[in-house]
This record gives structure tokens, sequence and C-alpha cells, in this order.
């Protein structure tokens, strides 16, 4: 067993061994620095050039005969001289004047902000969060028999208004017609139904039975901007407003009325897509959770007899999907998490 004296002797050896070895480190960081400093300072001195000596009188005196013939000589360019002390090095790149950077002169429009050619699913609300039933309370329903199903069946929209008729395209709103109510019964004229229940929300669903009149779409598309405009007249500006979809039907309605064509239903939604962009409004594609998105037809499990209307499967599946399609909003209360909660807000 080694001593005090041993243990301290053995401390002390380590010590020296380290503060030996800390030396050489500074020693070798050193060396190091002063080479880097070195070869900084041998890559900054310019490289010598060498310049062409005038040529001397005698070479000068050299006869023109005895220079060869056959070739002329070729001309080389004169190699740059350096630059003398106090004179600023010339330039490898060419000046550039900055000044012609300053402009605010118009640049051409390049984007098509007519929206003509958009396709409706690129541009429809996304899933979010699932609102509360009560969203719906402040929701009005305004569109053909389709879009009554929604109130006639329990889908859990109760408390929704509803301004919604049969056989109803979008003249008849324009044109503000006296027509009766298929969800509540009454005669009434729409566009005033609409504006006294002055909803946070609107949700449109119209345009079937314009289809099936193989009338132009641009003349479609002409009365349902109208609509839009007149609305957004006599509603409140705070008021959001939602464009459906329209859905898709059974594969063998195109028999019976050729109109109701689903490519045909496809390019209206287009359309309807883009004129909500230019609107500022939102775009719903139901047909999404309604109908088959191979050919767009109805699904089987939602249809009915006449393969336009849907059935009380159809609408719960409609309903669900307004319910987690709609842009956030303060005020909304969602079932679970907000997906847009922040923490301290």
């Amino acid at each position: 067993m080694s001593d005090f004296y041993t243990y301290r002797n053995e401390v002390a050896g380590r010590k020296r061994k380290r503060k030996l070895m800390l030396i050489l480190i500074l020693v070798l960081a050193a060396a190091c620095a002063g080479v880097g400093w070195f070869w900084m300072q041998h890559d900054a001195q310019p490289a010598a050039v060498t310049s062409a000596e005038p040529a001397s009188a005698e070479t000068s005196a050299v006869p023109t005969e005895e220079l060869p013939t056959e070739e002329p000589p070729t001309e080389t360019p004169a190699p740059a001289q350096p630059a003398s002390a106090g004179e600023a090095p010339a330039r490898i790149v060419q000046a550039v004047d900055t000044a012609v950077w300053d402009t605010s002169t118009a640049v051409e429009q390049t984007i098509d902000t007519e929206y003509l050619n958009t396709d409706h699913r690129m541009v429809a609300v996304p899933m979010l969060g699932t609102v509360a039933p009560s969203y719906f309370d402040t929701v009005t329903f305004a569109g053909d028999s389709i879009a009554s199903g929604l109130g006639i069946y329990d889908t859990g929209y109760k408390n929704a208004h509803y301004a919604t008729y049969v056989s109803a395209g979008v003249q008849t709103f324009v044109n503000n017609v006296s027509v009766k109510n298929a969800v509540t019964g009454a005669t009434e004229t729409p566009l005033e139904t609409i504006v006294s229940s002055q909803p946070d929300y609107l949700y449109i669903l119209v345009g079937t039975n314009n289809l099936v009149v193989q009338g132009s779409e641009e003349s479609f598309i002409a009365y349902y901007e109208r609509l839009i405009d007149m609305l957004r007249e006599q509603l409140n500006p705070g008021v959001s407003i939602y464009i459906q979809s329209i859905p898709g039907v059974q594969e063998d309605v195109v028999q019976s009325k050729p109109g109701l064509d689903n490519t045909r239903i496809a390019t209206a939604n287009d359309l309807l897509a883009n004129m909500a962009l230019r609107k500022g409004c939102y775009f719903i594609n139901v047909r999404e959770a309604l109908t088959n998105p191979a050919d767009g037809s109805q699904y089987d499990d939602y249809a009915t007899k006449d393969g336009v209307h849907f059935n009380a499967a159809g609408y719960h599946a409609w309903a669900e999907y307004l319910a987690t399609h709609t842009v956030w909003n303060r005020r909304s209360q969602y079932l679970g998490q907000n997906p847009y909660y922040i923490y301290g807000a």
C-alpha cells in the first residue's frame, strides 16, 4: 500500500503532464495561425505581370526585308499593366448603372385573375375540425328541393333557416317570385326570406333544375353572380356565403334528362368554384361526399327512385361533411380540440 507521499508525487506528476500537454497544444495552435497568416499574405499579393520591354534602337533598325513574308504577324493584346500606387485597380467586370433599376413601371399581368379554368376540387374548403351543432343555428340554407332534404330529414340542423323550394332555379331567387317553401310549407318570396333570417352563414345550392334545361352555362353563371350581388346589398357585411357544389346523379338519369350528364355537372361546378373566387365566397365540394370520385355518379347507398335526390343516409353524410368543412371563425365552437387553438390567446 502506497503512503501519502507516494500518492502526492503521483498527483503532481499527472498535473505536470497535463500542463505540458496544454503548452504543446498552444504552441501548435500558434504555429497553425502563423502558417495561415503567411498564406493569406502570399495570396493577397498580386502576381507580377511581365510587361513587354520597348524595342531597342538596334532591334528597330532590322531591315524589313529580313522579316518573314509568307504569313503576316498576328497581333497579341497588350498585357494589363499593374496599377500604380494610389490608383484604383482596373475592373474586370464592366460597371453596372444601378440607376436603371430605380423604376416603377407597370408589370405585365401574367396571372389569370378571372378564375376561368380552376378545377372546383382544388379551390374547395378543406377539412377542418368538426363544429358543434349550434354553429348551424345561425345558418340559412337556400336552394332547390335537393337542398331542402337537410331540413326535412333528421340531420340535426332543425334550428337552421331554410329558403329551399321545389323546382327552383337561380332565376327563382333573382326574380324573387312567390313560391312554396319545401321545408316550412309557407308561400313566400325567396330573397325576402333569406334577408329576414339575417344569417351569420348562408349556404346556397341551386342549379340542378337549370341544368335540366339544356341552356347555356354562361347564362346560368350570370344569374348566379347577380344573385350574389343582390345578397351582398341586403345582408350584413360580415355574412359568409358558401356556394355548394351541384351533386351528381345516377348514371341512367341522363337518358331521360340529357342535361344532367355528370360530366356537364362537373363542368358547371368548375364554373361555380371560379365564380365563388371572383365574388369572395367559399366553395364547398359536397359532391365529394355524395358521389363516386371516378365518374361523379351518385352513390347507390344514397340514391332514391328518381336518381337525383338523396335518402336519409345521404343527407346525414351531407350534414357531417358540412360540419367538418367550415372556414375557421373565432366564434365557432368545435367538438374536441379547437383546430386553431393558440395557447395563451
